[in-house]
């Protein structure tokens, strides 16, 4: 519902591109940090510690045979180079700001997130090295890496928060107080902006182009079953499967059609993807939230 409004005021003109994109980062500077640093705020614990660390490796796990997957799969659909890059790009990325954070928070609370938080480390060093790559031409290839590319605020609150937690540092009250209303602003806002960001995407294509269906439906539905059939297998602790899944449940990441447009990618096709599968996301979330 908090999409629809979101959809509804942009289309109404309570929303403008200027005003989605001052939102957009006060999303990603000063709301979803403040959540990360908010879910940090715990005693140090041994065993909690020996978790994040486990998370992280099956991050690296999962990360590694999405994009084998990714690559098979768009391998088999009759499609140019372009179009696999954008196929292979949707599939390994999911929406992890506007909607990761967000749904983790609300299925599993803050706990959820302190996991997620250090899950989505890889995230941040992959999107803009393999992610630009894969999705360019060969107008422009993928830029160099430097620290600068990781240096944002989301980051910089998982290092900070986590220091917090190995000290045992807790925040002074109004502080501590300040921060968790600025983190609860990150669902509402998130939604808010993804309705938004899809009332400006061109609907009529996107219904038709079936390569489009099927890769969101691997998007959503076949990769987390694949993570949450292998993760519960091994019989890991619940937020150690649950974490994960819901990661890869998330529907295309919004930034594919963005560096698609900047790396002479098929942003149209990325800009179709994104919102088919945010729509469909929509069913499938709950879907996959059942088998938690």
């Amino acid at each position: 519902m908090l999409l629809l409004v979101g959809y509804g005021s942009r289309k109404a003109g309570l929303l403008d591109g200027l005003l989605t994109k001052g939102l957009s980062g006060l999303l990603l500077k000063v709301a979803l940090p403040a959540l990360i640093i908010d879910s940090m705020q715990k005693p140090f614990s041994a065993s909690l510690l020996r978790e994040s660390g486990v998370i992280l490796l099956i991050s690296l796990a999962v990360y590694a045979c999405t994009i084998i997957l990714a690559f098979l799969f768009s391998g088999l659909l009759a499609a140019t180079p372009e179009e696999r890059g954008v196929f292979s790009f949707v599939l390994i990325f999911s929406n992890v700001g506007f909607m990761g954070y967000p749904v983790v928070y609300t299925v599993f609370g803050e706990a959820g997130v302190f996991y997620a938080a250090v899950y989505n480390l890889p995230f941040n060093l992959l999107v803009l090295t393999l992610g630009v790559a894969i999705i360019s031409t060969q107008k422009k290839g993928a830029p160099a890496v430097n620290w600068r590319m990781f240096a944002n605020p989301a980051v910089g609150a998982v290092f900070f928060g986590f220091i917090l937690f190995l000290f045992s540092i807790v925040l002074p009250g109004p502080l501590a107080l300040a921060v968790n209303q600025l983190g609860l602003l990150t669902t509402p806002l998130s939604m808010l902006l993804v309705g938004s960001l899809l009332a400006t995407m061109p609907v009529k294509s996107v219904f038709v182009n079936w390569r489009a269906y099927v890769v969101s439906l691997l998007r959503l539905l076949l990769f987390p079953l694949v993570v949450w059939v292998v993760l519960e297998s091994l019989r890991l602790p619940e937020m150690l499967v649950g974490i994960p899944t819901v990661i890869a449940a998330m529907p295309a990441a919004v930034n594919s059609a963005v560096l698609a447009e900047q790396y002479d990618g098929n942003a149209a096709l990325a800009s179709q993807i994104v919102f088919l599968s945010t729509l469909l996301a929509v069913l499938s979330i709950p879907l996959v939230v059942g088998l938690l």
